[in-house]
C-alpha cells in the first residue's frame, strides 16, 4: 500500500510539472497577472524599467531620441495597470506620454497594445512638456503607426523580467526587455 501511495505521489508531482504551461523563456502562464500587476486584483499596478530595445537585432536602447534627456525615462518607462477581466485581461500601458489601451490572451501568448486616441503620423513620436521644456521621444510600444493594435508576443514573464517580440510588415523585428 505504501508502495502505490508512494509511486502515486511522484505520479501526480510529474503530471503537475508538465501540465503548468509556461513562457518560451520562462515564467508560468498561470501568474501573469501577479508579475505583470504586482496582483491578481483589477486596478493594481506596476512600473517597469527599459533594459532593452532591439530593432532589427541592434541594441538601440541608448540611440532613442531624446531619452537620455527626459528624466527617469528608463527608470519608469511602462506602467501596466489592469484594468477589467472579461474574456482577456485588459490593461492600461502608461509610457512617457501616451496611454495604450490593450489586452492579454494568455492562451496564445499575446500582448495587444492599441493607441487610446486617433492615430496620425505624429503619433510615431511621443512628446511631453516638463517643467516648461518639451520632450520628444520615438513611440516604442507602437513604432510603426497604423489603424491597428500592435500584436506582442510575449516570451517571458516573471515577477523581475518581461521580454516582448514582434515582427511587422514583414521588415522590421522588435524586442523589448523590461526588468524590475
Amino acid at each position: 500500500m505504501k508502495r502505490i501511495f508512494k509511486y502515486s505521489f511522484f505520479a501526480l508531482i510529474f503530471f503537475a510539472f508538465i501540465t503548468c504551461k509556461k513562457y518560451d523563456e520562462g515564467g508560468f502562464i498561470k501568474q501573469t497577472n501577479k508579475h505583470l500587476f504586482g496582483h491578481n486584483k483589477v486596478g493594481s499596478s506596476k512600473t517597469w524599467k527599459l533594459k532593452l530595445y532591439e530593432v532589427n537585432g541592434i541594441d538601440s536602447t541608448y540611440l532613442i531620441q531624446g531619452a537620455n534627456t527626459i528624466p527617469d525615462f528608463y527608470e519608469k518607462f511602462v506602467t501596466f495597470k489592469y484594468e477589467a477581466k472579461e474574456v482577456s485581461v485588459q490593461i492600461i500601458a502608461t509610457t512617457f506620454s501616451k496611454i495604450y489601451g490593450g489586452s492579454i490572451d494568455k492562451t496564445d501568448k499575446i500582448m495587444l497594445i492599441g493607441m487610446n486616441a486617433p492615430i496620425s503620423k505624429n503619433d510615431s513620436m511621443q512628446c511631453n512638456t516638463i517643467n516648461n521644456q518639451l520632450y520628444c521621444v520615438r513611440n516604442i510600444l507602437f513604432p510603426e503607426y497604423n489603424n491597428y493594435a500592435k500584436q506582442w508576443n510575449i516570451k517571458k514573464l516573471t515577477k523581475n523580467e518581461l521580454i516582448l517580440e514582434t515582427n511587422w510588415k514583414l521588415k522590421n523585428s522588435y524586442k523589448i526587455i523590461l526588468t524590475q
